[in-house]
């Protein structure tokens, strides 16, 4: 179990250099790097549903909980703390370069690249979790209760809490 957390602690630094347009999009980069070394995929989806349904931010619970699964306690801590050192650094150095030269037309150019970047990273991890949570075959009723969420949230704008409420409850019953 200790020899995991070294491991751990590069995993997910690697990640946090890594993991532009915040934590959601890194969740992908999560799973490579975890699943099978430490978690099977449906353990690491489990974890995507769970981490969702509690405050706070999503890389950082989900690297922790995988950490914990890994290494106990000492594996939560290397893999938090290998998650945020890279991102606090980088972010507090460029702040000042970015405030200076934000209207640079290669910084621009740079920073929406990187937003392109981050809905790949999301839409990769969104298809990825789909799968695992509704198995090989993609089931009419898996999309409709997707969809019908999307759409509260989306449209309707429901409070995201309400929908994992809701879908909680729903869930239980319907999928």
């Amino acid at each position: 179990m200790t020899s995991a957390v070294p491991k751990l602690f590069w995993s997910c630094f690697k990640i946090g250099l890594v993991a532009f347009g915040g934590g959601n999009t890194a969740i992908r980069l999560l799973e490579a790097e975890a699943v099978p070394q430490w978690l099977t995929r449906q353990d690491f989806g489990e974890l995507v549903g769970i981490n969702f349904a509690f405050p706070g931010v999503s890389i950082v619970k989900l690297a922790g909980m995988v950490g914990l699964k890994a290494a106990g306690g000492w594996g939560l801590l290397a893999a938090v703390v290998g998650l945020v050192t890279p991102g606090l650094v980088l972010t507090i150095s460029a702040y000042g370069v970015l405030l200076r030269y934000r209207d640079h037309p290669l910084v621009q150019r740079g920073l929406l690249a990187m937003q392109y970047a981050a809905v790949a990273l999301l839409i990769s991890s969104a298809i990825n979790i789909f799968q695992t949570t509704s198995g090989v075959k993609i089931q009419w009723i898996t999309i409709a209760f997707t969809a019908a969420l999307f759409a509260a949230v989306q449209f309707l704008k429901v409070s995201p809490v309400l929908v994992m409420v809701a879908a909680v409850v729903t869930g239980v019953w319907l999928v």
